[in-house]
């Protein structure tokens, strides 16, 4: 079973640029000689336009083939970031830093309370004074949450330079008790279903819920939008785009 972070290419295929999102980023966290940490940076569709924006620029992540792509993203781009192998819940890297950025619902990938307590810990050491962290999660979505387990449901079509059009189907499946929703994605081509199955398990972040586990690591929320444009966070709302400091 292969993880959604092993191939770069197919990576990008489900996680193409934002224009909004990366103004967001830009805009609140970048700037010339800013120090900004970016973590789960992926193959950095956000980690080069920081950099040309001039901050300096550090990119973290687990996976070695997203940071291998992020280096190849910002040589192509004519900027230059530093970048590092690490774990968002535990890291030392001798440095404080004005803005540390986690895009993409990828906060959601802590699971426990132990987990939120030890990274949003370790985040605040890595803060300067009057730095802050940025982030986006999504709004858990009570339809989403409620599909029955094992129905397959079509995610999207995407066109792939070599492999050419590639459907993924996902199942769904909620335990209310961890709030983890495990989806397993079903990757098939044209001449090949299910020649590829990638299972991603998030954990749903409920928003009365965010402030408390923040404040056990010792941060808290400074503003809180429903969407990269800045407007308020509503029952409409699709996510929690979020600017914290330390408490």
């Amino acid at each position: 079973m292969a993880s959604l972070y092993d191939d770069a290419d197919l990576y990008d295929l489900v996680a193409p640029a934002d224009a909004a999102m990366e103004r967001f980023y830009v805009e609140t966290a970048g700037g010339p000689g800013r120090r900004v940490l970016e973590l789960a940076c992926g193959s950095g569709r956000f980690t080069a336009p920081l950099a040309e924006s001039g901050a300096l620029v550090i990119g973290g992540d687990l996976a070695e083939p997203m940071l291998a792509r992020a280096r190849a993203t910002v040589a192509e781009r004519g900027v230059s970031a530093e970048f590092v192998a690490l774990d968002m819940r535990d890291f030392v890297l001798g440095r404080h830093f004005d803005a540390i950025v986690i895009a993409a619902n990828s906060l959601m990938h802590l699971h426990s309370r132990a987990d939120f307590a030890r990274a949003f810990s370790t985040i605040r050491q890595h803060l300067a004074p009057g730095g802050r962290l940025l982030f986006d999660i999504f709004v858990p979505s009570a339809r989403l949450l409620s599909l029955p387990a094992g129905e397959r449901q079509l995610l999207g079509v995407f066109t792939h330079p070599q492999l050419g059009e590639i459907t993924i189907e996902e199942t769904i499946a909620y335990d209310p008790i961890t709030q983890v929703m495990r989806t397993d994605w079903y990757w098939s081509s044209t001449g090949h279903r299910d020649f590829r199955h990638t299972p991603l398990e998030l954990r749903q972040i409920y928003p009365q819920e965010l402030p408390l586990l923040l404040e056990a690591g010792g941060l808290q929320l400074a503003e809180r939008f429903g969407d990269f444009d800045g407007n308020p966070l509503a029952a409409e709302s699709h996510r929690q785009v979020c600017i914290c400091t330390v408490a």
